[in-house]
């Protein structure tokens, strides 16, 4: 079991414009916005206690990750490393983690973030939580872009 604390650069295969053509792409994985404020200062991000580390297995190609990647919807923000159905075993987790353990086998779905607290994320039907969080082309509320699996890793909350 890890603290899931330090920072961790890893590589995808990112879309830089809207050629369609990816190209290695090093970013550091997702960490939460510590919300804690000092000296009017934000304090260094830091991971949850209810994340997991999973390093990626396989990754679907979707139609879906082609068009955004393509800017046929028109909002694609760059670079973009996309990919949304994956598979991947958990390598460490964070000390409030309950769901899995390391070696567990998951997978990471569409949809990796949401407010855990309106109606529909109770009901689990996080799909239509008003804060739901993409697995790419979205920002985190640290402000960071949200990279999913045409990578190595990824940094997610359990559920």
């Amino acid at each position: 079991m890890g603290s899931l604390k330090e920072e961790r650069k890893i590589t995808g295969w990112a879309a830089k414009d809207p050629s369609g053509i990816l190209s290695p792409y090093t970013f550091t994985l997702r960490h939460s916005l510590s919300l804690s404020l000092s000296i009017h200062m934000y304090l260094p991000p830091k991971n949850r206690e209810d994340d997991v580390l999973i390093k990626f297995i396989c990754c679907g190609v979707c139609h879906t990750d082609l068009h955004q990647i393509k800017n046929d919807y028109g909002t694609s923000n760059y670079p973009m490393v996309s990919g949304h159905e994956v598979v991947g075993e958990v390598k460490e987790v964070g000390s409030d983690v309950s769901k899995f353990k390391v070696g567990d086998t998951v997978g990471v779905r569409l949809l990796v973030g949401c407010c855990n607290s309106c109606r529909p994320c109770q009901a689990e039907a996080e799909q239509y939580c008003k804060k739901k969080k993409w697995a790419y082309n979205d920002v985190y509320t640290d402000r960071k872009p949200t990279q999913s699996g045409f990578s190595d890793s990824m940094v997610i909350h359990q559920k």
